[in-house]
């Protein structure tokens, strides 16, 4: 501590002499120590990188300094110590502090860095003869970047070179890089890019960057913060060779990011803007332990073939990965070099599933046509005349209810279109069951009763649906019998047989002042019919869920192959396999997996009845099945 008793008057004719009388070890405000083998010097700094100096002859003004120091001192503030000194106010400027590191104080529990900060503020304190704050402060890596205000920059930035805790302290604004250093980095830049492209192969090599000679050079991977920087500079560096993204796009189709210890895509995420369109990538040897690594790249290159993930965690971490990349990237073909989907498959962008066997297209199992009379008439109906439609198929027992969707995916054709829904005319109708949890809302909102359901669908828009015979494409519709729907004439106790049927499309909503489409929805529809009314068909219940418009071209079927009638229940044999050994293979079939018979029937179906196959099939996706796919012991 330093002695609180006043100083004699010799002392304080020098200033700072009776902290000189200590060699050094602390400054005049008693800080932290500093190097032993600093001096004090007239008016009481330390020199520059803690060395001993010469003292000043007498007389010299306290303000001059050498020539050399002149020009050390403006190379530091990018300009000559005069417009340092003149800089006008502009607000809080940035300045980075690097070299604490390795003081004495960075054994402290936030690094020192509180206690460099005390210490910034008090030397340019004392530079300036008044009081300089630090007025925010952030760690970015090794370094410590701080905010001061304009005026005060010049008086922190004198203590470039000063020594803190022993150790030498390097100060200059954040964003101080010299033109010419900028040319260099970016000369640099493209040094590493042209040694690393292989023009016969289109492959940027990116590889094991942190042993690239010209990368460690430059000390690149010696602070985070510079690490940090290193990839979007050289993304942006890329991007500037070529004069259009299909000329990058087609001499870059293959990028190898092996071997650089990466935990996560973060460092690199911006390969994804600058070659979205590549086609191979490795990320083989690097330290991605599971596929939450990998998530900021999920979806972003939407003609990737080939990935290698190999020598990750991730591998062991989860077993699922295959499954889950394929559904990432709808055309990838290969994965770390074994085919995973084929050639037909990739090209289309079919998805490959986990599920036991390929989705089946629509299935419409009508009888005497009741189910397709009732479509054609309800939609025509209810856009033109919903009073009288409701009097045909509604009765006082049954059922309506819509809810909105609003987090449905959009048609991915009109990705651009960010226009607001406007959900106003429905929202307080919606009986959306994950929203609405009061037992009171629900049932307020569930209509019963031809007269209640005719009241709320007048609350609704109007609208317009597409013709069914000449825009089929836009309608996917399937119907199945219904057992036990409720007798209206009650005799018969267990219910009769009916028909169930789902519905999903489109339809404009109409302005009815001009006729014009005010926003276009999709909808899904489920219908329970029964027998009743005065058609002979009543809807026993109906369920309307409306969503943003989301296109049609999951309606669209993957092979334009005929569609044959067949009878509910009777498989499809292919030709010369008579029922008789198909019955024989499926019984063989469920003798050797312990499938139910819809579960084997299907597996063979799904093969076109090749016995192999089918136990082959089975293999592949045994783990996958539920417990109801198998025959349950007595």
């Amino acid at each position: 501590m330093v002695s609180q008793k006043k100083p004699t008057g010799v002392a304080r004719n020098a200033r700072g002499g009776a902290i000189a009388k200590r060699k050094g070890r602390t400054d005049r405000d008693g800080d932290l120590v500093m190097d032993p083998t600093a001096r004090a010097r007239p008016g009481g700094g330390i020199n520059k990188g803690g060395k001993a100096g010469a003292p000043k002859p007498r007389g010299a003004k306290p303000g001059a300094r050498g020539a050399g120091f002149e020009k050390q001192l403006a190379s530091h503030v990018g300009g000559s110590s005069t417009a340092v000194r003149t800089r006008p106010s502009r607000g809080l400027e940035e300045l980075r502090i690097t070299g604490h590191k390795s003081s004495k104080a960075a054994s402290n529990t936030d690094g020192g860095l509180s206690s460099l900060i005390v210490w910034v503020e008090k030397r340019a304190s004392l530079k300036a003869k008044r009081a300089v704050k630090v007025k925010k402060s952030r760690a970015e890596g090794d370094d410590l970047i701080i905010s001061v205000p304009g005026e005060d920059t010049a008086h922190v930035l004198r203590l470039d070179g000063f020594v803190f805790a022993g150790a030498n302290i390097k100060i200059e604004r954040a964003d101080s890089d010299s033109g010419a250093s900028k040319e260099a980095a970016i000369a640099m830049l493209k040094g590493v890019l042209t040694r690393r492209y292989m023009v016969e192969n289109k492959l940027l090599d990116l590889s094991n960057l942190a042993e690239d000679p010209d990368l460690k050079a430059a000390s690149i991977f010696d602070s985070s913060s510079t690490t940090s920087k290193f990839f979007p500079a050289m993304m942006k560096v890329l991007d500037q060779q070529f004069k259009s993204n299909a000329e990058k796009n087609e001499a870059i189709i293959s990028v190898s990011l092996a071997n650089n210890q990466l935990p996560t895509v973060s460092p690199v995420t911006t390969l994804a803007q600058t070659l979205p369109q590549l086609k191979n990538l490795d990320l083989s040897n690097n330290a991605f332990k599971d596929l939450t690594a990998l998530e900021a790249w999920r979806r972003k290159f939407s003609k990737l073939d080939h990935l290698i993930v190999t020598g990750n965690p991730l591998e062991q971490a989860e077993p699922d990965y295959v499954s889950k990349l394929l559904a990432w990237y709808p055309k990838l073909r290969l994965l770390n070099t074994v085919q995973v989907r084929s050639d037909e498959d990739a090209k289309t962008g079919r998805q490959v599933t986990d599920i036991p066997f390929p989705i089946r297209g629509p299935n419409f199992q009508d009888e005497g046509q009741i189910a397709e009379n009732f479509l054609r008439t309800f939609f025509a109906g209810y856009d033109t005349d919903r009073a009288t439609l409701v009097q045909h198929y509604y009765d006082e027992q049954s059922d309506f209810s819509f809810s909105v969707n609003t987090a449905a995916p959009r048609d991915p054709s009109k990705a651009s279109d960010t226009a607001p829904q406007e959900w106003d005319s429905y929202i307080k109708g919606s009986r959306n069951l994950k929203k609405i949890t009061q037992l009171p809302a629900r049932q307020s909102r569930l209509c019963r009763g031809a007269q209640a359901i005719h009241e709320r669908w007048s609350t609704l828009p109007a609208t317009r649906h597409p013709d069914l015979a000449t825009q089929p494409q836009k309608w996917l519709l399937e119907c199945q019998s219904q057992p036990g729907v409720p007798d209206p004439t009650g005799a018969s106790p267990v219910g009769v047989d009916g028909f169930l049927i789902t519905v999903h499309g489109e339809f404009d909503e109409i302005d009815v002042s001009n006729g014009q489409v005010k926003k276009s929805r999709s909808f899904d529809r489920t219908f329970i019919l029964g027998p009743g009314g005065p058609t002979g068909v009543r809807v026993v219940s109906d369920m309307l869920t409306i969503r943003a418009y989301g296109g049609f071209a999951a309606f669209e079927p993957e092979h334009n192959e005929p569609q044959v009638p067949v009878e509910a229940g009777v498989p499809v044999l292919p030709p010369g396999l008579t029922p008789e050994i198909a019955e024989q293979m499926l019984l063989e079939l469920q003798k050797q997996t312990s499938m139910t018979v819809q579960y084997a029937k299907d597996c063979l179906e799904q093969v076109q009845w090749d016995f192999d196959r089918a136990l082959q099939a089975f293999a592949a996706v045994r783990a996958n099945l539920p417990a109801d796919a198998f025959v349950q012991a007595a």
